[in-house]
């Protein structure tokens, strides 16, 4: 049996292998940078209602108080409101605890919002992967304002170390991890 060879000539190969690049590229930044899956819905009156009986316990007339919700990954599957409705970062990074260093994604929802937090595909398929995984978030509110500002932790303690060795600081993927997961709240 004799074998036909195919003859691809420069721009062919070019061709092929810029189309090979593109869809790769597409796909990674699909995967680690689109956030496209809602992993939960935020309830803001259950919220507002813990806050203010925690309030009320602790008789904190003014400063800071926090609720946290730690669950499974229940409210998953994609949902378009990821694409449409609005978000407002406000600061990201690694926890000060020395035991263990989580990555956290603090964000704004105005007072009267629903919210939800949404996903990227890598995020939603590390917390598939893990079923009994707890998806953490933490809701604060400030008395001067109405608003809600709710702090997700990714985790990820596990990648400080690498990016310390490999360049000399622990912040090297800071802007990837940030974008795992992101609050999002109506228009």
């Amino acid at each position: 049996m004799k074998i036909k060879k195919i003859h691809i000539d420069f721009r062919g190969r070019l061709l092929l292998l810029t189309t090979f690049f593109l869809i790769g590229l597409f796909s990674g930044v699909t995967f680690f940078a689109v956030d496209i899956f809602r992993a939960r819905v935020i309830y803001i009156d259950k919220a507002n209602q813990l806050l203010e009986a925690k309030k009320q316990k602790e008789n904190n007339s003014f400063g800071v108080t926090k609720v946290s919700f730690s669950q499974g990954f229940s409210d998953k599957g994609i949902d378009f409101r990821c694409l449409s409705w609005s978000s407002k970062f406000l600061y990201s990074g690694w926890s000060d605890d020395p035991k263990d260093h989580d990555f956290f994604i603090d964000h704004y929802v105005p007072a009267g919002k629903q919210a939800i937090i949404c996903t990227t595909p890598a995020l939603s398929a590390a917390l598939a992967i893990h079923p009994r995984k707890k998806f953490l978030y933490e809701v604060s509110k400030i008395d001067l304002d109405d608003g809600l500002y709710v702090r997700v932790v990714v985790g990820l303690s596990e990648a400080r170390e690498p990016c310390k060795l490999l360049t000399g600081s622990v912040d090297c993927v800071n802007s990837i991890l940030a974008r795992q997961a992101v609050v999002k709240y109506e228009q």
